[in-house]
């Protein structure tokens, strides 16, 4: 009896390890990820020689529509990629917010951990990276302020399986050296437009805005919101109700940031796509 239990326990055991050896050999390698993205972009962009995009943050606030039009170009290696047509400074660089496809690859390349997680129902793999010096070499263009030092800690970013879709982007960053912030950013809505996908939908959220404020810039900015306020008051009511309705929700944001820490939130919508024209 005891010799068939031992054998009975054995082909368990060896059932176990074979379905956990088959669940580590189905894990894609960060190589085989990264291959398949750059591979998935590559074909996106075979139809695609120009490419305008609109877009629209926070849905009629204080910033007009944009728009920002794209060449293809390519790199050493031949491998194509879109870049701004003339690197106007009041272009948003849409691409570069969704994170460019190269450094996307190096990240992947260079990540600590992968793991799948689903997403609002979607599959992903979970891409966590810490490497201060791959970090470092990020191109930070989007992210530079005046008088600001900023330093990526690490980055978690979401991959779609089935389409290799940026999904969404978590940023921990240290400014000035002491100072804690953080970026979250949701793409959605993704459409396509002649084989190249584009997120109709972004929301990116800031966090620690707040602590890079002194008291001194705080009550200053109380004081002009308050100053504003008055001038609206004295305001004929038409008028009064048309300036509101764009700037409240951004006041209204910024008093809640300073009040209780809350971080910054901008929505973005693209409002316009052409292609080759």
């Amino acid at each position: 009896m005891k010799v068939k239990i031992f054998k009975i326990n054995l082909i368990l055991l060896v059932l176990v390890l074979s379905f956990n050896m088959g669940a580590v050999i189905a894990q894609p390698s960060a190589e085989r990820i990264a291959e398949e993205m750059t591979t998935k972009y590559e074909e996106s962009l075979s139809e695609i020689e120009t490419l305008s995009m609109t877009i629209e943050v926070n849905e009629g606030g204080l910033i007009p529509e944009m728009t920002t039009r794209y060449v293809k170009k390519r790199n050493e290696n031949g491998t194509p990629y879109l870049d701004l047509e003339n690197g106007d400074d009041m272009e948003m660089d849409f691409s570069a917010m969704a994170g460019s496809v190269d450094q996307m690859v190096d990240l992947i390349r260079g990540a600590e951990s992968i793991t799948e997680e689903r997403v609002d129902g979607i599959g992903t793999y979970k891409i966590f990276v810490n490497d201060s010096e791959l970090l470092k070499s990020l191109d930070q263009s989007e992210m530079e302020m005046e008088d600001m030092e900023i330093v990526f800690d690490a980055a978690t970013i979401w991959i779609e399986i089935s389409t290799m879709n940026v999904r969404k982007i978590f940023m921990e960053q240290t400014v000035d050296g002491d100072k804690n912030m953080s970026m979250d950013m949701s793409l959605d809505d993704y459409q396509v437009f002649s084989g190249y996908p584009v997120p109709m939908s972004m929301t990116m959220k800031i966090g620690g805005m707040s602590s890079q404020f002194s008291e001194e810039e705080i009550a200053e900015a109380r004081e002009a919101m308050r100053e504003m306020e008055k001038q609206l008051s004295q305001m004929p009511e038409a008028q009064r109700d048309a300036i509101e309705r764009q700037i409240k929700p951004q006041m209204e944001q910024f008093e809640r940031m300073l009040e209780s820490g809350e971080g910054m939130t901008m929505n973005i919508t693209v409002t316009d796509v052409k292609v080759n024209e």
